[in-house]
């Protein structure tokens, strides 16, 4: 009898460490502001573009490093773009836009006042306006025309920031760069569009604490 009371002392204690230590880091963040993108075309003559937009990024986090995270991010073309396309012969405008959807693992030291991370997603950018750029050129007529079979393409980033903690709930994010693959292309011609993305924000920490 003696020996079972011990046994469940010993089960009692482990299950309170157990539950102490799944309290030490959120269940979800939810992490929105502000993103910039280099976007390189990889269009002869047509040059990197400055793309501002932004979005948020929902986390779900299995293990105090571990979290499933899924971003989404959208971006306008600046009024130079159909300037710079009418000036390479391109016929009409056409609106520039990009947006991502992207999800995978992220890894994340939830401890202490500065909290670095890094993440590897992967998913689909779609746009409008470099679709149409790259169907003119794929015909061969350069006549801007919206839509395509290519509005969406292969989407990866590699990358990783900084969060510092304000509160318990509250960390303000001054930094996340990445490396922003897409892969856009039509009939024959296709190719990486090998991109700088830039995030800053502020991520809500929820749950598990």
């Amino acid at each position: 009898m003696r020996n079972r009371s011990w046994v469940c002392v010993v089960w009692f204690v482990f299950l309170v460490t157990l539950a102490a230590a799944a309290q030490t880091f959120p269940k979800v963040e939810l992490a929105g502001g502000y993103s910039y993108i280099n976007f390189h075309p990889n269009v002869p003559q047509l040059t990197s573009q400055n793309l501002n937009g932004g979005g948020g990024a929902f986390v779900y986090n299995i293990t105090d490093w571990l979290g499933v995270r899924a971003d989404f991010m959208g971006y306008t073309f600046g009024s130079g773009w159909n300037r710079k396309l009418q000036e390479l012969g391109y016929l009409g405008s056409t609106s520039g836009n990009l947006f991502t959807y992207q999800f995978g693992p992220q890894i994340k030291k939830h401890a202490g006042k500065l909290q670095p991370f890094g993440e590897t997603l992967y998913g689909v950018a779609h746009s409008n306006g470099y679709a149409a750029v790259l169907r003119a050129k794929g015909d061969g007529t350069y006549q801007l025309k919206s839509g395509g079979s290519n509005n969406n393409a292969f989407a990866m980033e590699i990358g990783g920031g900084l969060d510092i903690v304000l509160s318990r709930t509250v960390q303000v994010r001054p930094v996340e760069v990445d490396y922003q693959l897409t892969r856009f292309g039509f009939k024959n011609f296709s190719a990486n569009q090998n991109n700088f993305k830039y995030f800053a924000g502020i991520n809500f920490t929820l749950g598990g604490k």
